[in-house]
């Protein structure tokens, strides 16, 4: 099985002079560290689901590192992705002092494996910039790290986000991968209480490494067929199943569609269909369609670079309480988590990973808007009964009226139906009406109007114009004490003290 896996893997891509492997527990800031390499820049990350590879080249070497994600529910899987790796990296976060046993712990269950024995390990101590950052002494002591027997390693103090001692550790890294030791001796594991596997464990990795490893025959449209005809067996509907419909459905139609059509086709197989477990898997599997390469663009490369999606039950219940998401309201309607936010990613045309938002974002709080099409969701709002407001159904709103009726009547009618809505709207009850505001993202959408193609669907313009999705654009033109602190800038309309807002006039002549 592993090796079936492994023949898949090295389809996705050409074999590297060195491949690294990046492991740590989640938040330890392995992918900031991947981008710092990869690029010189510091990004914002989201949770990795699956895995990043990117090909950094180093001191005249090319390196392909796979940083994994942290949130290893699904650990009887990872061993399926350690074979021929030749360095690994391990990622601490020094400021984390209350998962330090639990670092400790997943160091020690890496290093016993088989295929990681004997390969040199560089340990990043990450965010030593921090005030209660822990010592490296502290650090090797509590971690038993002169326990390490029989390899080479090293604990590299570093601040990922500046790039302190990043490239001091990785030059020690290249020079051992350069020039190996010659000793044949091999690593003793050292007993540990945690290095446990259980039967458990193995059934469940055995069950998605089958799931991995299976190869679908039929394309994307003759699986679609099947589906939407009711000819797939609803007794293997099983759970990739669902993943590869929803996935199919993202890749062919998009998310607006994919919300529209998935539904009404999913109760001829699921006869007790969870609808917020269905809105949590279409989320979860359009963020990592986002946030993770598929070099083969099928299914299966998706779920190669995203294995943790297939663990149906440990993936849901890290985001709700298992109460909330079984509970008769989530199995009718949309129920948002109450562990933490689910992940999300603006789509866009910024380099990779820098759109990346760690918060709730309008893919979220827009899914019962994304049911409604755009003659649905303009009568829901001017009758003052959308079921959730976004920055992004502001800008859906906006851009409705000044596509439909043109920039002089479609202000008029922006401006009053954002008025009566405040108004009348139980969902904004708390917010007021600001005249500069509302003024500023009629100006900016009315300008990627008139730069995008005519005749496209709302998200393929937000997809164009992906900076129109950042609610603080206004500071680029205004200080926030003008914009948000000045009773005048809510009654009528205050120029901008940073920078002109741009005009179409001025984008013409720029080019």
């Amino acid at each position: 099985m592993a090796s079936r896996i492994l023949k898949m893997l090295s389809k996705l891509f050409s074999a590297p002079e060195y491949r690294i492997l990046i492991m740590g527990l989640d938040a330890s800031g392995k992918t900031t560290i991947l981008y710092k390499l990869k690029l010189n820049e510091t990004v914002q990350t989201i949770p990795t689901i699956g895995f990043n590879v990117e090909v950094v080249l180093f001191n005249k070497v090319s390196l392909t590192i796979w940083d994994v994600g942290g949130r290893d529910k699904i650990r009887p899987l990872m061993r399926h992705y350690f074979q021929n790796t030749q360095a690994l990296i391990y990622v601490i976060d020094s400021n984390d002092k209350d998962r330090l046993p639990q670092t400790t712990e997943e160091l020690w269950r890496v290093l016993d494996a088989d295929d990681l024995i004997n390969i040199p390990l560089l340990i990043y101590l990450n965010k030593t910039d921090l005030p209660n950052a822990m010592k490296s002494e502290y650090i090797i002591q509590e971690m038993r790290l002169n326990n390490i027997k029989y390899r080479q390693w090293l604990l590299q103090p570093c601040c990922a986000c500046a790039g302190d001692g990043l490239y001091e550790g990785l030059s020690w890294l290249v020079r051992l991968l350069k020039s190996p030791p010659t000793s044949d001796a091999r690593y003793t594991p050292i007993e540990s209480k945690s290095i446990i596997s259980t039967a458990e464990n193995n059934q469940d990795g055995d069950k998605l490494s089958e799931w991995l490893s299976h190869i679908d025959e039929d394309t994307n449209e003759e699986f679609i067929e099947k589906f939407q005809n009711n000819l797939l067996s609803s007794e293997t509907f099983d759970h990739r199943t669902l993943l590869r419909t929803i996935w199919v459905y993202l890749t062919i139609y998009g998310r607006q569609k994919t919300v529209k059509v998935l539904f009404d086709h999913l109760k001829m197989y699921m006869k007790d269909m969870n609808v917020t477990l269905i809105y949590f898997w279409l989320q979860i599997v359009h963020y990592a369609c986002e946030a993770t390469k598929n070099p083969t663009n099928n299914f299966t490369g998706f779920l190669l670079m995203n294995p943790q999606v297939l663990n149906e039950t440990e993936v849901p219940l890290s985001y709700y309480k298992k109460g909330t998401l079984f509970s008769t309201q989530a199995k009718t309607g949309m129920v948002l988590p109450d562990i933490k936010p689910l992940p999300s990613i603006v789509p866009g045309s910024f380099a990779p990973y820098k759109n990346v938002i760690n918060k709730i974002s309008d893919l979220t709080l827009d899914l019962a808007n994304n049911e409604l099409d755009d003659d649905e969701f303009l009568k829901s709002f001017e009758s003052y009964t959308l079921k959730s407001w976004s920055h992004k159904s502001h800008l859906r709103m906006v851009w409705l009226y000044l596509t439909r009726d043109g920039r002089r009547t479609g202000v008029n009618k922006i401006f009053d139906g954002l008025k009566n809505f405040i108004e009348n709207s139980a969902i904004v009850k708390a917010t007021t009406f600001h005249f500069t505001m509302t003024y500023f993202w009629v100006q900016m959408i009315d300008l990627a109007i008139a730069q995008s193609p005519k005749q496209i669907y709302f998200e393929e313009f937000l997809r164009l114009n992906s900076h129109l999705l950042h609610e603080d654009l206004f500071l680029e033109y205004y200080k926030n004490e003008t914009m948000l602190n000045n009773p005048n800038a809510r009654k009528e309309m205050v120029l901008p003290d940073i920078k002109p807002l741009p005009s179409l006039i001025a984008a013409s002549n720029k080019k």
